[in-house]
């Protein structure tokens, strides 16, 4: 079996390009796995160590022919079903849904077979673009874990908080908007570091003058980062489930996060997470309550972190369930 895998843009390290790179290393042990992609080799991230080898760029339909491919980007499925039909390919396609979406409902259209990433892409799939259940597969992403044993370094000290914002810098993650809500009110023991890049990166950067809130940029080593940081938060008008929340629960980190996309999946209320209340304005009450949370309730969290991480969101299970989708053919 020759299995394919497109997304858009891979000069960007993004959530979406980083599974369907993720995906495509975990099958090349067990089967015929390449990139397809409209752009040049020389425009891949650098991040995602892909090889020239594993590597074609689209330049005639017949390359679809007797493949499988797996499409992690909406707008690029009327091509390739249109590829499909035109020139009589024989290619079974295979949309991955990376987000919830409310937009472009009858322009949209979907293949017999889908994966879903979290519950709520899968209730969107049912109830906004009325796809039928049993054309929908229920895959988690999963990471790697990057930990020899279960005895995760444990930096909570309790007299400084030290919270983790992951994430592209623009608009749909809101770092800007937080740091002018949270700016004056936020209490002085705790601290907020950005990390990442996008297009509100110079604006967040220009706005961070001071030790509580710091803007990190591009972080290659995410993992020994991690590590430094008591809590990780992410406070996006739009999820689908979020790697960046993922990584906390590898490390062991309660997190902090809104009801939006998958992350009530990762994150559990009272179990490892903090809901943050949708309003802007209350965002700041509700971090401050962090200073009176105990090193035993800390400790409580964090382990019920790591357990929720090896429990559903490890990388053998994501790769393993894929594989077994792609031998049993609908």
């Amino acid at each position: 079996m020759e299995v394919l895998s497109i997304v858009t843009n891979i000069s960007r390290y993004g959530g979406a390009q980083k599974v369907m790179m993720d995906i495509h290393h975990g099958l090349k042990g067990q089967l015929s796995s390449k990139i397809l992609s409209l752009q040049a080799f020389d425009t891949v991230h650098p991040q995602y160590f892909l090889s020239e080898a594993d590597f074609i760029r689209f330049g005639n339909p017949l390359q679809l022919n007797n493949k499988t491919v797996l499409v992690h980007a909406r707008n690029l499925l009327p091509f390739l079903l249109a590829m499909k039909k035109l020139f009589f390919l024989n290619t079974r396609i295979i949309y991955v849904s990376h987000s919830v979406y409310t937009t472009h409902k009858n322009l949209t259209f979907f293949p017999k077979e889908i994966v879903s990433i979290s519950n709520k892409v899968t209730e969107n799939l049912q109830n906004y673009f009325k796809v039928p259940i049993m054309d929908i597969n229920l895959i988690h992403n999963g990471i790697k874990d990057c930990l020899e044993t279960n005895e995760f370094q444990e930096p909570y000290q309790g007299d400084k908080i030290r919270i983790l914002y992951p994430g592209r810098i623009n608009n749909s993650k809101r770092q800007v908007q937080i740091l002018n809500a949270l700016r004056g009110a936020l209490d002085k023991r705790i601290e907020i570091h950005f990390a990442g890049v996008g297009e509100d990166f110079e604006t967040l950067l220009s706005n961070c003058w001071d030790e509580q809130f710091q803007c990190l940029g591009f972080i290659e080593d995410m993992d020994r980062l991690i590590m430094s940081y008591d809590y990780v938060m992410l406070y996006s008008l739009q999820e689908g489930l979020s790697l960046s929340l993922i990584e906390g629960l590898m490390h062991g980190k309660p997190l902090l996060m809104n009801d939006v996309g998958g992350n009530l999946e990762i994150g559990i209320p009272g179990v490892n997470a903090f809901l943050l209340n949708d309003r802007l304005d209350l965002l700041a009450f509700t971090l401050n309550g962090l200073v009176h949370v105990s090193k035993d309730e800390y400790m409580r969290l964090s382990h019920n972190s790591r357990s929720h991480y090896l429990e559903r969101f490890q990388y053998k299970d994501m790769i393993y369930n894929y594989l077994q989708l792609l031998n049993n053919r609908a």
